[in-house]
């Protein structure tokens, strides 16, 4: 079944109740069958953990704007990018103010986001039209019913586009087990040609596959790599399994965002053993085994 496909059957059983709504999306998306009771991969354990009421610093985390005061406090506002504005309403959108490029995205959840290269050539109310649509919707009714999003405010917020205010910056996505790092995930042209080339921490290339080809050549490893390591670990300790998102511009690392739930937890990871290797790392603490890295 095409991905697209997946989508359609998924959004037509959200009348569901969300323990089966839960367990048929995680067989539509996995392509197994689970109760989630007893959950060993880790796409199970996510699907499980979004079945439970999650603690408030979870909430506090997902909520793109309230997370900057969490970053701040863990581990200096000089990681935050800076922000321009933050609105609850479309038409307080203030765009005589924006004088340079700049990215509008919806805090409350995800597939929100605007790159605005040209605050002169914009097309204001095409702008604010998406805005009001983003800060209509209940993402949590929405979407997939993922927990963390469950009652959030609905704000956008405004922020200076870093890099050179035309390329989407490269994403560094932090797999977090424990406060300690797993998988480097490395998000390239995410706009335009998206590759995800799925590495990991000591930088070489796992030998599997998710929903996005990897890069063609091996992405170059930051010089303050291990700095962003250390960041990752402080924004991760309070949480079993969390992803912490980076930026690395000229040399400048910038939070990004915690996600709680990658993906929904429907990205299906090849070989199956992986998401069992995962697992085992979530539930024991058993290291990733060797074989899944390409030497």
């Amino acid at each position: 079944m095409l991905p697209s496909a997946r989508v359609v059957l998924a959004r037509r059983l959200r009348f569901l109740p969300d323990p089966l709504f839960a367990a048929v999306l995680h067989a539509i998306f996995q392509g197994e069958i689970s109760t989630l009771r007893h959950p060993r991969t880790w796409s199970q354990l996510l699907a499980a953990k979004n079945l439970q009421d999650p603690d408030e610093v979870v909430h506090t985390t997902t909520d793109k704007y309230a997370v900057r005061a969490y970053v701040a406090d863990r581990i200096g506002d000089k990681y935050l990018i800076p922000l321009l504005q933050v609105v609850d309403r479309a038409d307080d959108l203030d765009f005589d103010a924006l004088t340079r490029p700049c990215v509008i995205k919806g805090t409350h959840g995800c597939d929100m986001t605007l790159l605005i290269r040209d605050v002169q050539s914009m097309q204001r109310w095409k702008v604010r039209a998406t805005v009001r649509k983003w800060l209509d919707t209940d993402f949590y009714e929405a979407g997939w019913r993922e927990r963390p999003y469950r009652g959030l405010p609905r704000r956008a917020v405004v922020e200076e586009f870093i890099g050179d205010g035309v390329t989407a910056p490269t994403d560094y996505k932090f797999f977090m087990f424990h406060g300690r790092p797993a998988m480097v995930v490395v998000d390239q042209d995410r706009f335009t040609a998206h590759t995800s080339t799925m590495l990991s921490v000591d930088w070489k290339p796992f030998k599997i596959t998710g929903r996005f080809a990897g890069a063609a050549t091996l992405p170059e490893q930051p010089a303050d790599y291990a700095e962003m390591l250390a960041v990752a670990q402080k924004l991760s300790s309070e949480f079993e399994f969390v992803r912490i998102d980076l930026y690395n511009v000229d040399g400048r690392i910038y939070f990004g965002e915690i996600t709680h739930n990658p993906g929904g937890g429907m990205v299906r990871l090849q070989p199956r053993d992986f998401d069992l290797a995962l697992g085992d790392l979530w539930r024991n603490g058993t290291p990733v085994p060797a074989r899944f890295v390409d030497e």
